[in-house]
């Protein structure tokens, strides 16, 4: 019944000519309907096994899970944008004991979808700077990163089965923002470019579902006060082994983090580090100005050292001067 269900569920791709391909909204067809409505679509006939289907003064390509006759009267109901407009193809009266049917939660999920970035990366924007102060010394800086990470929100289920498993504490998920912000009824509301107003938890579940689709996300904020960063964290995962156990592949992932800081004496450095799977890192540190590029390179057998010194595995170092795009 489960694939029936699935079948039934077709995007659609407006036919548009090169131009008006290369000017197109993803979203603009279709934009007034709402996730759940129903309309009609009236076939115009088929190119290969695509179906062309009038719907709504739009005229779009469609593989249908049947083969429908020109002139057809087609029955469908709105799903969303992901990216591109989805319908779900309802049955004929014959077959409406098997018609899928949205539940709240996923039309919940669709309409907050809507609200993603086409290319934007999820990005946490801590509202105070971690720290009051520069600390006395970089194990404190490291556990109050870690704590912005860990306490994002981002993981808040992950966190949930395992203190429910006895491996993580209470304390720990009532900071979270998921257990913060649902006690605050009046909590003032982001405001959208439409004017509509968005609930805090809305933001955070949108950037969970960006997370699990694409890996890798944002923290921008300042460390201590007038001391910025932003720090990208992506996977990345490794070739994948059709018959390997999920476990076992994401052993293999990389692990990629770009930070951009801006320090008193160096201005402004880009560090790349690659974290693989056998926990050795390759670091790659770019001086935006050139001036701070011999001072970093006297240095870096010192910073060797205190890597080692930190029990950091270290595959490469790299300094290298700032490249022009």
């Amino acid at each position: 019944m489960l694939s029936q269900a699935l079948s039934r569920v077709v995007a659609v791709q407006p036919l548009l000519d090169a131009v008006e391909r290369d000017q197109a909204e993803p979203r603009s067809a279709f934009a007034q309907l709402l996730v759940g409505q129903l309309v009609t679509g009236k076939v115009l006939g088929h190119n290969r096994d695509l179906t062309l289907v009038r719907i709504e003064n739009h005229t779009v390509a469609m593989r249908l899970p049947r083969q429908a006759a020109q002139g057809e009267t087609l029955k469908l109901s709105f799903a969303g944008h992901m990216p591109q407009p989805v319908f779900v193809l309802e049955a004929s009266d014959a077959q409406s004991s098997s018609v899928p049917q949205l539940s709240q939660t996923a039309r919940m999920l669709s309409e907050i979808m809507q609200r993603v970035p086409q290319r934007g990366l999820p990005t946490l924007t801590p509202p105070a700077p971690l720290l009051d102060t520069p600390p006395a010394a970089p194990s404190e800086l490291a556990v109050a990163l870690r704590g912005a990470l860990v306490r994002s929100g981002l993981f808040y289920e992950s966190h949930l089965a395992d203190w429910a498993a006895g491996r993580g504490s209470l304390e720990g998920l009532l900071r979270e923002p998921q257990n913060r912000l649902s006690g605050e009824a009046a909590s003032p509301a982001a405001i959208e470019a439409g004017g509509k107003s968005v609930h805090p938890l809305h933001t955070l579940l949108t950037q969970q579902l960006q997370v699990l689709e694409t890996p890798q996300f944002i923290w921008r904020g300042e460390l201590w006060p007038g001391q910025p960063l932003a720090w990208e964290l992506q996977r990345e995962p490794a070739p994948r082994d059709g018959c390997a156990a999920d476990d076992a592949a994401s052993a293999g992932d990389t692990w990629r983090s770009h930070l951009r800081v801006t320090l008193p004496t160096l201005g402004e450095i880009d560090i790349e580090l690659r974290l693989d799977a056998q926990q050795a890192f390759a670091i790659r540190v770019v001086p935006v100005s050139a001036d701070s590029l011999p001072r970093l390179r006297e240095d870096q057998p010192q910073l060797r050292a205190r890597l080692a010194a930190a029990g950091i595995k270290l595959a490469a170092l790299d300094i290298r001067p700032d490249e022009p795009a």
